[in-house]
């Protein structure tokens, strides 16, 4: 709760300076470096932004989000998170024959594809079937990182592991500054959508829905770009304070009950991120089909003094 309104309030900081530094900093580069690089490199930066999003954003919420239906189906949501983790964990160990039976954008395109599929039917499911749902995300999840890094090394190989660090931390800023609290809005929208379509609530305190718009609502804003609508939890308070005393409790405790198993429709609103990352693979597999197909970028090195051969 600390954290969501840490984000809610915008952490206390402004977006635009961020903004004009990021700008300083590549324009500088650009300038001192007579080159601002290649498009293609931009562009991974671009989809590296919604991979880490999908992977370490929905990580970090998970065990929020499924808290709600994990409850009501008497599992731990942490599970959901450790399952899907031991799923990655077991793959990358044995990726050999996997990533050398696809090409690297092909592997990376039907993992965005499992993943679309895997948050999609998450957001609906209950029981145990939770967990298949998961093992679809977990599927997809498995490879977006170090295949990403893979293609950045042989599209980029001269940048070699700055580039690689530069792109990674590109992501974890990203997922950090923007995904955490864009994740966390979304969570608040579909509690505020529950809560507007449960009439048994708006039943029992007055005042809660007028003319079909909860009116408990207060304009909220994250680093001046993300802006949403969250509970006012003085005014929910408030209304709920007019009721009978022996309602107070109850009532607070269904309505937090309807806000908690709302959060996993929150999931089906993520499938945006695999499904922008899923485009540009699928641009990038055109792009690379027209020039003669994929193929890693060869370093070739001249000069220097040729050594012993023992």
């Amino acid at each position: 709760l600390q954290l969501r309104d840490f984000f809610s309030s915008g952490g206390g900081l402004s977006w635009t300076p961020y903004v004009i530094l990021w700008l300083v900093m590549v324009v500088g580069f650009g300038a001192y470096t007579r080159s601002f690089g290649r498009p293609l490199m931009f562009v991974l930066v671009l989809i590296m932004m919604p991979l880490a999003t999908t992977e370490i954003g929905t990580d970090g919420w998970i065990t929020a989000i499924m808290e709600g239906v994990a409850k009501e189906n008497a599992f731990h949501p942490g599970w959901v998170l450790v399952y899907t983790s031991l799923i990655m964990m077991v793959l990358r160990f044995f990726a050999g024959p996997i990533v050398h039976k696809f090409s690297p954008l092909g592997l990376l395109a039907i993992s965005a594809a499992l993943a679309i599929v895997g948050l999609y039917t998450l957001s609906m499911t209950a029981g145990m079937v939770i967990f298949a749902a998961a093992t679809l995300y977990g599927l997809g999840k498995t490879f977006f990182w170090p295949t990403m890094l893979g293609v950045v090394s042989e599209q980029c190989p001269k940048g070699g592991a700055l580039t690689l660090n530069a792109i990674s931390g590109i992501g974890m800023l990203a997922v950090g500054t923007l995904g955490f609290p864009y994740i966390g809005a979304l969570q608040v929208k579909t509690e505020n959508i529950a809560l507007l379509g449960d009439e048994a609530i708006q039943q029992k305190v007055p005042g809660l829905v007028e003319d079909g718009q909860l009116m408990v609502l207060e304009d909220r804003v994250i680093y001046e770009v993300i802006k949403y609508q969250a509970i006012s939890t003085t005014e929910l308070n408030g209304l709920i304070g007019k009721l009978p005393d022996d309602q107070q409790a109850v009532v607070g405790e269904e309505i937090g009950s309807v806000r908690a198993r709302s959060s996993q429709a929150a999931l089906a609103s993520m499938v945006i991120f695999p499904a922008i990352m899923l485009a540009g693979y699928l641009i990038l597999i055109v792009y690379f089909k027209s020039k003669g197909g994929y193929q890693a970028q060869i370093l070739t090195v001249t000069g220097g003094v040729e050594g012993p051969t023992e």
